[in-house]
């Protein structure tokens, strides 16, 4: 479907998909897309000829810690890291230029995310239920933070919002228990439907 690569060209020409110690990768061209792993260790390094990581690529991968990436890796698809509840830490390369649908959802153990100054979007379900994340730092190059982005960040105490962010939407921030304040930049038009519904802890928002 969706998610869906061409694995052979015909049956004489050699598989596109190949296993590169526990990291199964598919080439085109000069494009290589970590597609699965299947190791058993915890820190991972991403092999330095990568440039893409595809879609639900450590899905589920229950027992990673910790993640580095190459600056060859450009793109991360959509719920790459969703569900690896032991993930304690990420660090990704100037190059990546958005945090994709669901990248870190689920991601209970996460406490902390250097987002790179490149990166101009943070997508619908982001870091959705990353229950331990105690801070993070928007760069001032995001202009979008997507639906439900950070909901369920019961860590969260505060958030700054850059000056450049222009949209806030539906629930980014709804269920953050312990969010007490906030400060809206001049630059954000519109905020969307729930955006920061059952924020109990909320004593002072700033609203432009």
């Amino acid at each position: 479907g969706q998610y869906a690569m061409d694995i052979y060209t015909d049956k004489d020409e050699p598989s596109k998909l190949t296993r590169e110690n526990d990291f199964v990768v598919h080439s085109d061209g000069d494009v290589k897309t970590v597609v699965g792993y299947f190791g058993s260790k915890t820190y991972i390094t991403i092999p330095n000829s990568v440039t893409n990581i595809g879609a639900y690529a450590f899905y589920n991968c229950s027992g990673l810690t910790s993640v580095t990436m190459p600056s060859s890796v450009t793109s991360i698809g959509n719920y790459a890291f969703s569900n690896c509840k032991s993930l304690t830490s990420i660090t990704m390369p100037s190059s990546v230029t958005s945090i994709g649908i669901g990248m870190f959802d689920g991601c209970s153990s996460l406490t902390s995310v250097t987002i790179p100054n490149s990166v101009t979007s943070i997508g619908n379900y982001a870091f959705f239920d990353c229950n331990s994340l105690t801070g993070i730092e928007i760069p001032s190059s995001v202009t979008s933070i997507g639906n439900y982005a950070f909901c369920g960040c019961n860590s969260l105490t505060g958030i700054e919002i850059p000056n450049g962010v222009t949209s806030i939407g539906d629930g980014a921030f709804a269920s953050c228990e312990n969010l007490a304040s906030v400060t809206i930049p001049d630059s954000v038009t519109s905020i969307e439907s729930h955006a920061f519904s059952g924020c109990r802890s909320l004593t002072s928002i700033t609203i432009p």
